[in-house]
């Protein structure tokens, strides 16, 4: 995808590693991450799927941009059970056997690049057949309640001391949303939109309860309450 393409060498410095993330998996997953089997839907340039593996996880990891790909592997020690791979994360079930992982995890507001709800049930089930008894499918995006709701045009700047990255959005009528980004670097400029869906926590957890025995909604990876004004949110499902 082109739009990720053009910023791949900014990507690190402008979303680097989130410990949170780090830590509400292996939370999730009883404390210790050692021998635990991973799936990384949408890992971008790995930096997740790589501090997984650091804590003794086997990971598997894939991304649709191949130069995303390509960096993740650039970055990849040789000694860690970490594969990486281009994929389409409506082909999951293409890729991986049935009952193979223990958690499968889709953060960085991935998932709502599909293109309609019947795509993201369709990841959900092929997810779940992915999950051994028991495994927990664990997802994160921006709270759709609350840019839908308060009509947000835009999320913040991201600055470091070479980047600058502006995100706006443009509502449409068909239940999407235009993400548009400046990406603004020492010596260029470069402007990308790409189209997502604004998928809201009731249609989301209503596709989910159909897959899995609980569902838990957070308002961040520390598993703050959630409310339709929260920043993200966050989805702990088990099977």
């Amino acid at each position: 995808m082109a739009f990720y393409s053009e910023i791949v060498e900014a990507y690190d410095a402008i979303f680097p590693l989130n410990k949170k993330q780090v830590s509400f998996v292996q939370e999730a997953l009883g404390g210790a991450l050692a021998g635990k089997t991973v799936l990384d839907i949408g890992c971008g340039t790995g930096s997740l799927a790589i501090a997984l593996a650091r804590q003794g996880a086997k990971v598997r990891a894939f991304d649709y941009d191949e130069e995303m790909v390509a960096k993740a592997e650039e970055k990849r020690p040789q000694a860690l059970d970490l594969q990486f791979q281009q994929g389409d994360m409506r082909a999951v079930g293409d890729y991986f056997q049935p009952m193979g992982f223990e958690a499968v995890l889709c953060f960085g507001n991935t998932l709502v690049h599909l293109n309609a709800l019947e795509e993201v049930e369709a990841m959900v089930q092929q997810s779940a057949h992915r999950l051994k008894a028991g495994g927990k499918l664990l997802l994160q995006l921006v709270n759709y309640d609350r840019v839908v709701g308060e009509r947000v045009v835009s999320l913040p700047t991201i600055q470091t001391d070479d980047y600058a990255f502006v995100r706006n959005y443009t509502h449409r009528t068909d239940g999407k949303i235009d993400f548009s980004t400046v990406l603004k670097t020492p010596g260029s400029i470069v402007e990308n939109t790409v189209p997502l869906l604004a998928l809201a926590r009731q249609p989301l957890e209503a596709i989910l309860n159909k897959y899995f025995s609980e569902v838990q909604c957070w308002g961040g990876f520390d598993r703050s309450e959630w409310t339709a004004t929260t920043f993200h949110l966050v989805v702990e499902a088990r099977k």
